[in-house]
């Protein structure tokens, strides 16, 4: 008998000690969850494809943001093919961060098909107050469909600004095109002067135009960058609808129904007509590598990217000022998915990546010394390309420190822009598109058959070639998609 309490004595004892290790191993906790100190991982659907080496430098991320907000990443390249992240949106798969935008898995319509977590409340707690008040109130508005808030913008150039760019050297210094390069603006006619300058030094027995470039001002089948951004703030840009921008009130119109604009498409076609455009641009899929005269979205400072690996220095002038609209603010931004088990974690990720440097500029270069080197300008020098993410699809560029040739001050004129641009009108309005989805599918259509040609300068009379396109279109319903979007343009500005 004494044995048997003895045996039972020493069972008890170690089933004591085997709790009190328990106790330790749980940190004092009663939770039955497992160690409370093991990071969270969360998966991360990063645009673009993956970079060369996608061990070290994720291992150094995860090292970090493991130790300060106990958040790990396991990254899924999206590649730049958003077939494969809009599968795993809408078959409902339990992963955490998705990038999506205006142009890369809809964010519009993703939002509205329930596909992305509302983050509207969470939002609003104490503990993501320093990502919320990283950018101004406009930001957040243009992220909101139909009241609520599903992803978070990127703080980058959420401003456009398009720009001029010419090759210094051979348009300022050797054809001697200063003035004319000084009157550039935003109208296609203040840009004619200049193109004929370069065309007739060519002519006239010049050095020839460099990098076999044929014509002044060369262009892919896309036609001119932002050829209507200069002037509106477009609802639907497939269709050519919005509100132009300086005009009284809010009224949604075509671009096809607006004077100026016609004016610039007529300018397109004579600049074609004269050979101050290249000829085979209708050819041409990829953007042109080098140029003479060029326009680009930016900012001022942007030429030293733009001049990167060239042989040649490149010049800007502003085409317009800054806009601030819902395209601009929602170029770059990162949602949740709705049924990601772990929305709590993948927030504090969020906010942790756009307000945390040293993390931001490793997630954008690598690691420091091996990855890329401070110089003593203040700016990254990149060792090699072996993490070379699009940065511009992550986080915050605010935060960022520029890279060379860039000033230390790029991102800060960024930021300055971007924070004193003027908001559009309707920079939270969302177009419910259900009731004309039809006649937009059938417009969008129309437009396919005309627009890259038109942008080109292809056709020789352009205000026959619009007149005709306009007919179909007015078959097709057009009209009746803008009245239903002024309808819903007077009830928003009317609930503002």
């Amino acid at each position: 008998m004494k044995g048997k309490i003895k045996l039972l004595s020493l069972l008890l004892a170690l089933a004591m000690v085997a709790s009190m290790f328990a106790a330790c191993n749980n940190g004092g906790s009663e939770n039955n969850g497992g160690d409370t100190n093991e990071p969270v991982e969360i998966v991360w659907w990063h645009w673009g494809n993956p970079p060369k080496d996608t061990t070290t430098v994720v291992e150094a991320l995860n090292k970090m943001s493991a130790e300060d907000i106990g958040v790990t990443v396991k990254f899924n390249w999206a590649t730049d093919n958003e077939q494969k992240l809009k599968t795993a949106l809408s078959t409902g798969q339990k992963d955490d961060i998705a990038f999506t935008c205006a142009w890369f898995a809809n964010y519009i319509s993703t939002a509205q098909s329930g596909q992305l977590a509302d983050l509207t409340e969470m939002l609003k707690q104490d503990e993501f107050q320093t990502l919320y008040k990283s950018m101004p109130e406009f930001f957040w508005e243009a992220a909101t469909v139909d009241g609520k808030i599903y992803a978070v913008p990127t703080t980058k150039d959420s401003a456009a600004q398009n720009f001029w760019t010419v090759n210094k050297e051979y348009v300022i210094d050797t054809v001697g095109a200063q003035a004319e390069f000084d009157q550039v603006g935003t109208a296609l006619s203040t840009v004619t002067p200049l193109l004929r300058k370069i065309k007739s030094y060519v002519d006239n027995g010049g050095e020839p135009y460099p990098h076999d470039l044929t014509a002044p001002l060369n262009f892919n089948k896309s036609g001119l960058n932002g050829f209507e951004a200069a002037r509106w703030d477009m609802i639907n840009g497939s269709i050519h609808i919005g509100d132009k921008l300086g005009d009284d009130g809010v009224k949604i119109i075509s671009t096809f129904d607006d004077e100026e604009t016609l004016a610039d498409y007529r300018e397109m076609a004579m600049w074609r007509k004269e050979g101050l455009v290249n000829q085979d641009a209708q050819q041409i899929e990829s953007e042109l590598t080098y140029q003479v005269v060029s326009k680009a979205q930016g900012w001022e400072g942007a030429e030293a990217i733009w001049g990167n690996q060239k042989d040649y220095t490149v010049a800007i002038k502003a085409q317009h000022e800054p806009i601030a609209s819902r395209a601009t603010v929602i170029g770059s931004m990162n949602g949740i998915f709705a049924n990601s088990e772990k929305k709590e974690e993948a927030l504090k990720y969020l906010q942790y990546i756009n307000t945390d440097k040293d993390y931001r500029n490793m997630l954008a270069f690598g690691i420091e010394g091996e990855n890329y080197e401070l110089t003593e300008e203040g700016t990254i020098k990149t060792l090699n390309d072996q993490w070379a993410p699009g940065s511009f699809a992550q986080a915050s560029t605010w935060i960022m420190t520029p890279a060379a040739p860039a000033a230390p001050d790029m991102y800060e004129n960024v930021k300055e822009m971007s924070l004193n641009a003027t908001p559009t009108d309707l920079i939270g309005f969302t177009f419910v598109e259900e009731s004309v989805k039809s006649e937009i599918a059938a417009c969008s259509s129309i437009f396919q058959q005309y627009a890259s040609a038109l942008a080109c300068g292809a056709y020789e009379d352009a205000d026959a070639t619009i007149a005709e396109m306009m007919q179909k279109l007015e078959a097709a319903g057009y009209r009746k998609i803008i009245e239903e979007c002024q309808k819903q343009v007077d009830e928003y500005m009317a609930s503002k």
